[in-house]
């Protein structure tokens, strides 16, 4: 299998954003993702992939919390701050910033934010992947324009229907 085949084509599987951020002794910490999924409703669990050289992985698995951001179209600029090591320490500047349940800071306007306790921690190759149960939920927003992910750029919903449509063409 050549790796540069698949990352070409997960490319071109559009997902959405999400903020992962927690709190490890007093300090925020933040990293964008695309690598979230549901895992059960009972207990509600998360399943948030990380690349073990990102500067915020450590913190999430000592602090063993983490708070999953969804973003909204809105937020491209936010995901831009935290996708960039470029003032890192800067991040947390910009958004309005609330604590639900576990400190983890939750971005208010999002289009939801799931509080999690880090419950399960599975090591494999590059990345780790954290079973997260979620503790607490905030739904900030009542319309739904997601911020997404597509061919290596942040896209909005209608743009990515349109480049689908004249790709199907």
């Amino acid at each position: 299998m050549n790796s540069d085949h698949f990352k070409l084509g997960m490319r071109r599987l559009a997902a959405g954003v999400s903020l992962i951020t927690t709190v490890n002794q007093g300090v925020r910490h933040g990293l964008v993702a695309t690598a979230v999924s549901s895992v059960t409703a009972d207990p509600p669990t998360l399943l948030v992939c990380i690349n073990k050289n990102a500067s915020a992985h450590n913190h999430v698995a000592e602090a063993g919390l983490l708070c999953v951001n969804i973003l909204a179209d809105e937020h491209e600029a936010i995901a831009g701050r935290f996708s960039s090591s470029v003032d890192r320490e800067k991040r947390f500047d910009h958004g309005q910033w609330r604590e639900i349940t576990t400190g983890a800071p939750a971005l208010v306007n999002s289009l939801v934010s799931f509080d999690c306790q880090v419950r399960q921690v599975v090591p494999y190759q590059s990345h780790s992947i954290f079973l997260a149960e979620i503790v607490g939920v905030e739904l900030w927003q009542e319309t739904y324009s997601p911020l997404l992910y597509l061919d290596g750029k942040y896209r909005q919903l209608q743009e990515a229907q349109a480049r689908m449509f004249s790709v199907a063409s």
